[in-house]
């Protein structure tokens, strides 16, 4: 393959950076990675899910990540059951629904799978500024998994604020399973999920948003004696981390990209960051190599990401008795085969509907105001 002779610097080796680097070396540029860790993964393992609700029209976003963008991820299993909780009351959903994927230190990981498809310079203890790099390379990808640096350039516009706390159990899990809690007095608006390593081991994570670090351990200790966890399963660790969703008015400053979480790729109606990091990876790797807008390249995951901000005040508003009915109304088999066995995009259709319905309002608001 022809090399061109274009200096990128890319900081960060995780979903987005990586993703970026193999597209990169796919056009014939090698970029350079600044990686601040001594280590490709993260410090804490778990399991996360890829769900195809989210990610429609690319409703098997594992296939459309290798067919569309050139992008190999091997998931650790596929789920077929999604179990919705809510204080009182459960509904539960069946089909080829999404996958679950490692995160970790592991070599299956998300983060060691991308690296084996990489042949660039990875720089470990690397802990650099945008400004550091600016003299030495031709275009510099931020993609080290925050919003500071979008924030300090001011294009970075916060939605939702979370804490994470999650746990590894042992216990009995179903491997082809997902749990989900929604209980307003536990997450205040967001969700508690549940999701399996093995027959034997699993992980539970618990989001909370607007709180501070402080409260955190309440609410994870309130959650594991009411659904009496620690009865069922044996906790081995746990750990919490910070957990932000935003957008970004422009994915390029001058010679600076933004990808990932850092350029507005958490989607802000369940907080679901990997398909996004991806996809932004690979677009700015194309921008650059092909010299296309990559606002243009990236404006249907903006379009997305905006259809389901208009969902989250739905979920910040709802009570614990809005999502006892949603779960009444889940079950109705013609809902449930629309929402999860066909490729329609859902989302698309709610959001349009909850702007419809403002506007008219709106409209009659004003009409009344004018009386």
């Amino acid at each position: 393959m022809r090399v061109l002779y274009v200096k990128v610097a890319i900081i960060g080796a995780g979903t987005s950076g990586l993703s970026c680097a193999i597209e990169l070396e796919r056009n014939g540029i090698y970029p350079v990675i600044f990686e601040r860790n001594e280590f490709i993964g993260e410090y804490h393992p778990h399991v996360s899910a890829l769900l195809g609700l989210i990610t429609r029209p690319a409703s098997d976003p594992v296939k459309y990540l290798d067919k569309v963008l050139g992008i190999k991820l091997k998931p650790l299993s596929q789920f077929r059951k999604v179990i919705h909780y809510s204080p009182n009351n459960q509904a539960a959903v069946t089909g080829p629904l999404g996958h679950f994927l490692i995160r970790g230190k592991e070599e299956n990981s998300v983060k060691n799978q991308l690296r084996s498809q990489v042949k660039s310079q990875i720089i470990f203890n690397s802990f650099v500024q945008p400004e550091d790099l600016e003299n030495e390379f031709d275009y510099i990808v931020v993609a080290d998994g925050h919003w500071s640096v979008p924030a300090r350039y001011g294009i970075w516009q916060e939605v939702m604020r979370t804490w994470v706390m999650g746990g590894i159990f042992e216990g009995d899990f179903e491997e082809d399973t997902l749990q989900m809690w929604l209980d307003n007095e536990l997450t205040k608006g967001v969700y508690i999920y549940s999701a399996p390593y093995s027959k034997n081991k699993g992980v539970i994570a618990h989001v909370v948003q607007s709180i501070g670090q402080e409260e955190l351990n309440g609410y994870w200790h309130r959650f594991l004696q009411s659904r009496d966890i620690l009865k069922k399963y044996d906790m081995l660790e746990t750990w919490k981390l910070p957990h932000r969703a935003g957008s970004v008015t422009t994915n390029r400053v001058g010679k600076i990209y933004f990808a990932g979480v850092a350029g507005g790729g958490i989607e802000p109606f369940l907080g679901f960051g990997q398909f996004n990091a991806v996809v932004s990876g690979v677009m700015i790797a194309r921008s650059i190599a092909r010299g296309i807008d990559v606002n243009l390249l990236l404006k249907d995951i903006h379009k997305k990401s905006r259809e389901l901000s208009a969902l989250r005040p739905m979920l910040n508003a709802a009570d614990n008795k809005d999502f006892d009915r949603m779960m009444t109304i889940m079950k109705a088999p013609g809902l449930r085969s629309l929402v999860y066995r066909t490729n329609i995009d859902v989302i698309k259709m709610l959001s349009t509907g909850l702007r419809l319905a403002a506007s008219e309002k709106k409209i009659a608001s004003q009409i009344k105001g004018g009386k």
